[in-house]
């Protein structure tokens, strides 16, 4: 938007909010999480700040319980470990995981892409008129 491709800019802004937005609607909050899976996040912070806001939104929210209570999950063979009742579960959380970590992903396509495009270049051009170079 900054080099003039307001149009542009706007439907990339669109294209990642939305796939934020779903996956956490999807998946929960908890699918943007550091500390258990920190190789999606690495990927998700390709989205931006809001990613660090999530994290921080699911370590305040559902890690520290104060969201819901925690519930005690058996242990497989390692330490019981206690988890928020909130928490997202199975392919719902995957689901939103990946469409997170998609958003970030497209995020990085669109700043390549806005590295090598000319400023102004999503508006009409002289050369370029509606049906020119149709091959109908």
């Amino acid at each position: 938007m900054v080099a003039g491709n307001v149009r542009r800019g706007i439907y990339a802004m669109a294209g990642v909010l939305v796939l934020f937005l779903g996956g956490i609607f999807v998946g929960g909050i908890d699918c943007v999480d550091y500390k258990e899976d920190r190789l999606w996040f690495y990927g998700q912070l390709g989205a931006g700040p809001i990613v660090f806001a999530a994290n921080a939104a699911n370590d305040a929210l559902l890690k520290s319980g104060s969201a819901a209570p925690m519930i005690e999950m058996p242990a497989q063979g390692g330490p019981a470990k206690s988890v928020s009742s909130f928490v997202g579960l199975a392919h719902s959380n995957e689901f939103g995981t990946l469409f997170v970590f998609l958003a970030g992903l497209l995020n990085i396509c669109v700043l390549l892409d806005a590295a090598v495009r000319r400023p102004h270049s999503d508006l009409p051009d002289a050369r370029r008129r509606s049906g020119e170079g149709s091959s109908t």
